[in-house]
């Protein structure tokens, strides 16, 4: 939660603090007519009326909620950031360093993107290469295995292979 939300909560719930802390005196007070007139105080007739002591004790702890929470928002107010972090050159540096930030991943990002796509094609080049290579392979194969059937007949020399030459079956072993 930031601040200004924090901030205007503890006010709301201030004002209901003090708001609740009238009715409740005006509720729990003795009302009395003043001397040399007949019209009460208050409009609410019969109050529920306490003792002076309870009273005085119960306004005592109404003043330590309010000032309590008047602390609590002094607090906060004192954490609000001051006018100069607000001003507009500031912010136009904060806003022009956010933006050279920006502009750094962005070109990160592309760089990463032409990388993917670089190694994606050379995966693609190196899968088409073993699967010529894997067919070259399986004719070799066939030609050592049955050189009638084969479909390069009776051929003596293997085909040229863009793997190694250890990766090659040995032509010896026939």
């Amino acid at each position: 939660m930031d601040l200004l939300t924090q901030l205007d909560g503890d006010i709301d719930l201030l004002l209901k603090i003090m708001s609740s802390s009238v009715a409740y005196v005006s509720r729990k007070a003795k009302h009395e007519v003043l001397p040399g007139t007949t019209l009460p105080l208050t409009v609410l007739g019969q109050t529920e009326s306490i003792p002076p002591n309870e009273m005085r004790e119960s306004i005592a702890e109404l003043v330590a909620d309010l000032v309590a929470k008047a602390q609590e928002i002094h607090t906060v107010i004192q954490h609000l950031p001051d006018q100069s972090i607000g001003d507009e050159s500031q912010l136009r540096v904060d806003l022009g360093s956010l933006e050279s930030q920006l502009r750094l991943a962005n070109d990160e990002y592309r760089a990463a993107v032409q990388e993917a796509k670089d190694l994606h094609s050379r995966v693609a080049l190196l899968q088409e290469a073993v699967a010529r290579e894997f067919q070259n392979s399986r004719a070799w194969l066939a030609t050592r295995i049955d050189p009638e059937t084969a479909p390069h007949r009776r051929q003596q020399t293997p085909l040229p292979s863009t793997l190694p030459p250890a990766a090659l079956p040995s032509s010896t072993h026939t």
